[in-house]
């Protein structure tokens, strides 16, 4: 077998040899037992050359930046200028008239005058507080024409409420017809209170005199 193989290896060796350079392209193939063939080249073809694609450039997204809010604060007005006073003029202001006229006081006095009447025509009132009221009022009006009911009632009233009351009225009108009625009460009135309530409407008297 591998004499065989020597002989077609030779053979094949001459064959190449005896062909002209021209056609220089030969190969030798050995096959052994299974179809291996490996073929012999003379020359060799230059390799191609691959050019891989161009770079590609992605241009980044361009970067927005917001700017800050800006907050500007309102100036405030300014306070107006306070109003300049009005000037007083020298011219004094027209008078007043405030004395009420005749009609006005004559509806007052008649009616002062109602109202003592009627105040003293309670001082014979059967209830005592109405007594009382009666004396007190009369008091405040100071009305010299109640001066004599006032006395008649310090004497006599059986009330020492009333009687009481009567001497400080006849202390509050201080005329000194009230005197002899009251100096009679500080000497003569049962009652305490009554007597030192006298004694002080003669003092008052006295001091208005």
């Amino acid at each position: 077998m591998r004499a065989k193989l020597a002989t077609l290896c030779g053979s094949l060796l001459i064959l190449g040899m005896s062909v002209p350079p021209a056609q220089a392209h030969w190969g030798v193939g050995i096959h052994i037992g299974i179809p291996i063939f490996v073929p012999t080249y003379g020359y060799y073809r230059p390799y191609p050359y691959y050019y891989g694609p161009p770079p590609v450039y992605v241009q980044p997204a361009p970067v927005y930046v917001q700017p800050a809010p800006t907050y500007i604060q309102p100036v405030p007005a300014p306070a107006p200028a306070p109003a300049p006073a009005p000037r007083q003029t020298s011219s004094s202001p027209p008078s007043v008239e405030t004395t009420p006229p005749p009609v006005v006081r004559a509806q007052a006095q008649e009616d002062r005058q109602t109202e003592i009447a009627h105040n003293i025509e309670h001082l014979r009132n059967p209830d005592e507080q109405a007594r009382v009221d009666a004396v007190t009022r009369l008091g405040k009006l100071k009305s010299e024409r109640a001066i004599d009911p006032l006395a008649a009632t310090l004497s006599g009233d059986a009330s020492v409420k009333v009687r009481e009351a009567a001497a400080k009225a006849l202390g509050m009108i201080g005329s000194p017809k009230a005197l002899p009625a009251l100096q009679r009460a500080v000497k003569s009135d049962a009652d305490r209170d009554v007597r030192h309530t006298a004694q002080f409407a003669v003092e008052i008297v006295d001091a208005n005199r």
